[in-house]
């Protein structure tokens, strides 16, 4: 016992003495949670975000009416279930906020009173938001002989699969360049393989941008397989231009490759090199809109979100895949990425050490 006693001391020293460490195991899981908790909690409730149509012949009376409905306690709140934020949309409008996971649900009503909800019912949240709207509608109507009834939104574009499968890919790149890059940058270090080639007539920028234009061939391999599979399997969506989607998919390449290079630009730990890999690609994850969209988090972040590597890209290919992007839609995101992959490529250089 004596033994093992000094043995686990000196590992403690070890994992204290180093201070990445530390932020890695004890701060960066508390403030991943912080972040969560801003995107699910809402004053404690989750928000029901539908849209009436504009064609509904009083369209402004069932905004207020499903506003008034879950009003019943204080802060909007229905007996603690959520809270509606309905907006007046025309139908064209509603449709593309549906397939940018703007919106949950559309809801409809004719002359005689009777509801129409439209959304994807393989949509948990859409089911969640259908029950709450019904329930709370039908119960203040006016109207006895009011129904509801439910309009399936399972074509191509507004099914949830179809909003998945663009962030799912945009993600694959993210980790496949983050891992494959940054991760690789500090094993070479950690072996020492890095002092070895700093004493041939290498070029840095060139030595590095190999590790671009390798993991871009293993990226697009795995992308065709990825795409091949949620095409035969779910016939997802494509309406948009092929050359738009290719544009997007090299520049979200170009410029994850550039942070995987900043980030294995000066690690020499597997623990602070895990760590900063999943500092990057964590965070984005949850805040890019891949599983749901960002518009949970409150507006103030906003702004910031959107212009994530991740986010840039999700939407881009998403704007392809459901919306029918062309090509020149496509330009300005291509352009942000690209200025981003030079930042992070210029920066990685400036600090980038061989041992």
């Amino acid at each position: 016992m004596k033994q093992i006693y000094h043995l686990v001391t000196i590992q403690l020293k070890e994992f204290y003495r180093e201070p990445g460490i530390i932020f890695w195991a004890f701060v960066f899981p508390i403030a991943i949670a912080g972040v969560l908790g801003l995107a699910f909690t809402t004053r404690g409730v989750l928000e029901t975000r539908a849209a009436v149509l504009s064609t509904s012949p009083n369209a402004e009376g069932l905004s207020k009416r499903i506003e008034s409905a879950f009003a019943t306690t204080e802060g909007g709140n229905l007996h603690g279930l959520g809270i509606v934020r309905p907006k007046i949309q025309s139908e064209d409008e509603a449709f593309r906020a549906l397939k940018r996971g703007e919106l949950n649900l559309i809801v409809s009503e004719d002359s005689e009173g009777n509801l129409e909800f439209s959304f994807d019912p393989k949509n948990s949240n859409a089911q969640r938001d259908y029950l709450l709207l019904s329930n709370a509608l039908l119960a203040e109507s006016k109207m006895e002989t009011a129904r509801a009834r439910i309009r399936t939104l399972d074509s191509k574009g507004t099914r949830y699969i179809d909003y998945l499968v663009p962030g799912m890919l945009a993600m694959g790149v993210m980790n496949s360049c983050l891992w494959g890059v940054g991760w690789n940058l500090i094993e070479m270090r950690m072996k020492k393989l890095l002092r070895r080639m700093s004493a041939t007539p290498m070029n840095k920028l060139g030595f590095v941008l190999s590790f671009f234009f390798t993991r871009l061939i293993v990226t697009v391999l795995e992308s065709i397989l990825f795409l091949t599979f949620t095409f035969t399997v779910f016939d997802n969506a494509f309406f948009g231009s092929v050359w738009g989607a290719v544009a997007v998919y090299l520049a979200g390449n170009f410029s994850f490759a550039c942070i995987g290079i900043l980030v294995g630009s000066r690690a020499q730990s597997s623990q602070v090199g895990n760590g900063l890999v999943n500092a990057v690609t964590f965070p984005m994850m949850v805040l890019s809109g891949i599983f749901f969209s960002y518009k949970n988090f409150p507006e103030i972040v906003l702004p910031v979100v959107r212009n994530l590597p991740l986010t840039l890209m999700a939407d881009s290919l998403r704007a392809v895949f459901v919306e029918g992007a062309s090509f020149v839609d496509c330009l300005p995101a291509c352009a942000l990425l690209t200025i981003f992959g030079f930042v992070f490529l210029t920066m990685g250089l400036r600090i980038f050490r061989w041992s």
